[in-house]
C-alpha cells in the first residue's frame, strides 16, 4: 500500500525536494481539475444564452414535428423509418447521435372477439365491434394501418363466463368484493380505467380467480364535460367521442419495469439469458373497450349483486350493481403474437467542458395508435426544439460546461423498455456521471401546469417557472399560474421512463408536463382520437403549450448545465423526508410502540452501494473514516430495553441533524457561487481555493442521490431500491413514499418495519457524514 505522503501532493515532503518540483506538481493538478486559462482570463460572456435560447423559440415549430410524429403508425419495434428521421433531426441540430438497439420481448395484436350470450338460448345476442369510429376530418383515424384496439402483454386466451363489475379494480375494490360475497373466481370481471394502473387490475383479478378482464372508460371521469351535461362528442365538442378505447400495456408495473424475459439485467447481445416472463405480466386474456360497447353488456347486471354507492359512475342505462347475472356470459377471445424483436432509441449529445458531469433529456416515440399527438409526441415535439434552440447557441460558439444527451426510447409504453434496459445497461457510467435526468412524456394534453420531481430539483424548477410567461392573459408567469393551480412538487412514482433513473440508479429526476383537469377539452389517451387534429383544435391550438414547455425545459436544462455548483438543494430534500417519516409514524400501530427491539441481522457494507463503490474507489471522492464500523454496530450497541418508540426518536434526532448538515451545504453552495461570479475580481491563489472547494461540493451534490440506493431492494421488490421513493405497489403510477416502512406497517409486519427504520437511519447517518467530510 502506497504511504499517504505519496497520496497527498499539498503534504510538506521532504526538506531536500527542491519546491519548483512541488510547485509544477501543484499546478499539474490543479489543470487536470480545472483549464489553466480559466486562471488567467476573465469570465465576461459576449453573448447572453438565455436570450439567444429564447429568440430561437420564437419561431414555434412543434406543429410540424407533431404532424410528422402523427402521421403514420410507430408502435414499439416498428417505423425504422422514424428512428432514422429522428436521428437525422438530431445531426442537423449539431448532436453527435447513436442508434442503440435491445431485443425485447412484446406482443402485437393477432385477434380479437367479444360476445355476450344468452344462457337461456344460447344465442348471441350482442357482439362488440371492438374499433373506434371513423372521423371524416381526422385524417388519423382512417385508413388500412390502424393499430387494432388491444393491451400488450394480455395473455392469449378464448373464455367464457358469468361477468362482475369490480368499479376501478383496485386492492380495495376486490376486498370490498370479497366481504360482500360478491365471488369473481371463474368469471370475466368488468373495470373502468382510473385511479390505478391497468396492469394492477389485471393482477388483481388475477389474483382473486378471475377468467379474463375487460376495462372501459367511465364518462364519470372526464371532470363533467359530458353529453349528458349538454357537451358534444369529439369531433363537434370537447367531450369524450364515445367510441374512444384507451390501449395500453397490462405489464405488472410496480412489480418490475422493462423487459419481462430479463429481470434486472439488460435485454443486450447474443447469450441473454431469457426468463419466464410471468413475474411480471398476467395469465388470463384482457380486452379495452369503449363505453358504447360496454353499455349493452354492463345494463344486464342491473338488479343483480350489490350496488355500493362509492363503485358509481356516470354511464347512461348502468345502475352500477356488481352482479352477476346468471342468465348471460360473456365470450372473451384474445390472440397476440409474443416474440423477441429489436427496438431502437436514438440518443443524440452536445459533449461540455465537464464530460463527467452529464444532463439527460429523455422523451419516449413509441405510441400505441397511429397518432399520439399529446403522448408521447408532444414531449416528442418539445424535446425537437430544445434541441434546435441550443444549437442556435453552438452555432454563436458557445461552449457547454456539462455534457447534454437527447434520448428518445422505444417501447416506454409496453413497460418502460427502452429506458429501463439501456438504464441497466449503462448503469456504473449513468451512476458515475449523470447530474440529472428531465423527462418528457404527454407533455401537453391539458391547460394545467404539473411537476414531479426529486426534491433537490424543486428550487431551480420554480425558479426557471419564473421566468417564463404562461400564455393567458391576467395570470403572469408559469410559476403564478403553477402556485394557483397546484402549488405542490410531487413526488415520482412511476409510469414514464424517469423510473429507472431514480428508482433504480438513484439520478435526481423530473417529469412535467401540462395536464387536463377541470374545464379542459377531454383528452383521448391511447386512442385514435390523440391525434394531430384533436390537439391543433382542443388541445393546444396554435401549439402554444407546446412552445412553453420548451422554453421551459431548455432555460431549466441551461440552468442546470451552466450553474457553477450543481444548482440542488439539499435541504428541500431534508425537509421532504422528515415529513415523510413523520407521517409515516403517524400511522405506526400504537400496540408496536413499547414492543422490545432484539438483535436483527447484520447489514452488509455491501448492501449499501453508493457507499460501497465509493469505498471501493469506483466513485471519486472520500469516505469518512470509522462508518463502516459506527454501521454495523448500530444494534448491538442498543439498550436491553431498547423499543420502538425508542428507535423512532432516535431516527427523528437523526433527520432533524440531517437537515442541519443540509442548511449548511446549501450555504455553502451560495457562498462558493457567488465567488465564481466574482471570479474576474479574485486574486489567482483563491481563484484555485474556489475551484477545488466547487469541484468537491458538485461531487456531493451529484453523488447525494444515490446514497439512497439499497442494493437489496424493496421486500419482494428488488428491482426497485430507493428507499425514500418508489412506485407505489398497489397503484403503479402514483409514487409512494419510505416504500419500505409504509408496506411494513400495510403488511403488519412488525419486524420488517424495525429493519428499514433501521436502514433509513443508517443512510440518514452515513449521508450527514459525507457531507460533512
Amino acid at each position: 500500500m502506497s504511504s499517504e505522503k505519496s497520496k497527498n501532493p499539498f503534504k510538506k515532503g521532504p526538506s531536500n525536494k527542491s519546491p519548483i518540483l512541488w510547485t509544477i506538481a501543484f499546478f499539474a493538478l490543479v489543470g487536470y481539475y480545472f483549464p489553466f486559462q480559466s486562471f488567467f482570463t476573465t469570465t465576461e460572456d459576449t453573448i447572453d444564452p438565455k436570450s439567444v435560447i429564447l429568440q430561437a423559440l420564437e419561431t414555434n415549430l412543434a406543429g410540424n414535428w407533431s404532424q410528422k410524429y402523427t402521421s403514420e403508425p410507430h408502435l414499439a419495434g416498428t417505423n425504422y423509418g422514424l428512428v432514422e428521421w429522428t436521428e437525422q433531426k438530431f445531426k442537423e441540430y449539431g448532436l453527435k447521435t447513436t442508434i442503440d438497439t435491445y431485443d425485447i420481448y412484446v406482443s402485437y395484436p393477432e385477434d380479437h372477439d367479444l360476445k355476450l350470450i344468452s344462457n337461456k338460448t344460447g344465442d348471441v345476442i350482442y357482439q362488440a365491434p371492438l374499433k373506434e369510429d371513423i372521423i371524416d376530418e381526422d385524417s388519423t383515424t382512417k385508413g388500412d394501418d390502424l393499430i387494432p384496439t388491444f393491451l400488450g402483454y394480455a395473455a392469449n386466451g378464448n373464455v367464457t363466463a358469468q361477468y362482475v363489475y369490480a368499479n376501478y379494480g383496485t386492492k380495495e375494490d376486490f376486498d370490498y368484493l370479497k366481504e360482500q360475497e360478491v365471488d369473481v373466481k371463474g368469471k370475466i370481471v368488468v373495470v373502468r380505467y382510473g385511479k390505478i394502473f391497468r396492469g394492477l387490475k389485471v393482477k388483481f383479478a388475477q389474483e382473486h380467480g378471475a377468467v379474463g378482464v375487460l376495462i372501459y372508460s367511465d364518462p364519470g371521469d372526464d371532470y363533467g364535460i359530458t353529453p349528458a351535461n349538454g357537451y358534444k362528442q369529439y369531433p363537434h365538442g370537447p367531450a369524450r367521442q364515445e367510441s374512444s378505447v384507451q390501449r395500453g400495456s397490462v405489464q405488472f408495473l410496480s412489480q418490475i419495469p422493462g423487459d419481462p424475459t430479463t429481470p434486472g439485467y439488460p435485454s443486450k447481445g447474443d447469450n441473454v439469458e431469457r426468463k419466464d416472463p410471468h413475474g411480471s405480466i398476467g395469465k388470463i386474456p384482457a380486452l379495452p373497450i369503449s363505453y358504447r360497447e360496454v353499455k349493452p353488456i354492463l345494463k344486464k347486471l342491473n338488479g343483480h349483486g350489490k350496488q355500493p354507492k362509492h363503485f358509481a359512475g356516470e354511464l347512461e342505462g348502468f345502475e352500477y350493481f356488481t352482479g352477476p347475472n346468471k342468465n348471460y356470459n360473456l365470450n372473451l377471445y384474445n390472440q397476440q403474437k409474443f416474440n423477441i424483436t429489436p427496438l431502437w432509441n436514438v440518443y443524440g449529445e452536445i459533449t461540455g467542458e465537464k464530460k463527467d458531469e452529464v444532463i439527460i433529456i429523455g422523451n419516449h416515440r413509441d405510441s400505441w395508435i397511429k397518432g399520439g399527438a399529446s403522448d408521447p409526441n408532444s414531449g416528442s415535439a418539445a424535446l425537437l426544439e430544445v434541441a434546435r434552440a441550443l444549437n442556435e447557441l453552438s452555432k454563436q460558439n458557445f461552449k457547454f460546461k456539462r455534457t447534454i444527451v437527447f434520448h428518445s426510447y422505444d417501447g416506454e409504453e409496453y413497460g418502460l423498455l427502452g429506458s429501463t434496459e439501456q438504464g441497466e445497461y449503462y448503469a456504473d457510467k449513468y451512476q458515475r456521471d449523470v447530474v440529472a435526468y428531465l423527462n418528457l412524456d404527454d407533455a401537453v394534453s391539458g391547460k394545467h401546469f404539473k411537476l414531479n420531481a426529486s426534491p433537490t430539483l424543486n428550487h431551480v424548477l420554480l425558479e426557471i417557472a419564473k421566468q417564463i410567461d404562461f400564455p393567458e392573459k391576467d395570470v403572469g408567469s408559469l410559476y403564478d399560474h403553477w402556485l394557483k393551480t397546484s402549488g405542490k412538487v410531487g413526488s415520482l412514482g412511476s409510469g414514464s421512463d424517469y423510473t429507472v433513473y431514480l428508482d433504480h440508479l438513484g439520478i435526481p429526476s423530473v417529469d412535467f408536463g401540462f395536464v387536463g383537469g377541470k374545464g379542459d377539452p377531454v383528452y383521448h389517451y391511447h386512442s385514435n382520437y390523440d391525434s394531430y387534429h384533436w390537439i391543433s383544435k382542443f388541445g393546444d391550438k396554435d401549439f402554444v403549450y407546446h412552445n412553453v414547455i420548451a422554453k421551459f425545459l431548455a432555460l431549466l436544462t441551461l440552468e442546470l448545465s451552466e450553474h457553477e455548483v450543481i444548482n440542488f438543494k439539499l435541504h428541500d430534500f431534508s425537509k421532504e423526508l422528515e415529513g415523510y417519516f413523520n407521517d409515516t409514524v403517524s400511522r405506526v400501530p400504537k400496540s408496536w410502540l413499547h414492543k422490545t427491539i432484539t438483535d436483527q441481522e447484520e447489514e452488509n457494507w455491501d448492501d449499501y452501494e453508493f457507499a460501497n463503490k465509493v469505498s471501493n474507489g469506483q466513485y471519486p471522492g472520500d469516505k469518512p473514516m470509522g462508518m463502516k464500523c459506527h454501521m454495523m454496530k448500530t444494534i448491538h450497541n442498543q439498550k436491553h430495553n431498547y423499543t420502538l418508540a425508542d428507535l423512532l426518536k432516535d431516527a427523528s434526532h437523526d433527520l432533524g441533524h440531517f437537515k442541519n448538515v443540509t442548511r449548511s451545504i446549501d450555504s455553502t453552495g451560495v457562498e462558493l457561487q457567488s465567488l465564481y461570479d466574482d471570479y474576474d475580481n479574485l486574486p489567482i491563489w483563491k481563484r484555485i481555493a474556489v475551484v477545488f472547494r466547487i469541484r468537491r461540493l458538485n461531487k456531493v451534490l451529484k453523488y447525494f442521490e444515490r446514497s439512497w440506493i439499497y442494493r437489496k431492494g424493496l421486500d419482494n421488490r428488488f428491482w426497485f431500491r430507493h428507499i425514500v421513493y418508489a412506485s407505489g405497489r398497489y397503484t403503479g403510477y402514483a409514487g409512494q413514499t419510505l416504500p419500505g416502512l409504509n408496506e411494513a406497517i400495510e403488511d403488519g409486519s412488525f419486524d420488517r418495519f424495525v429493519k428499514w427504520v433501521n436502514v433509513l437511519s443508517r443512510s440518514v447517518k452515513r449521508t450527514s457524514s459525507q457531507l460533512n467530510a
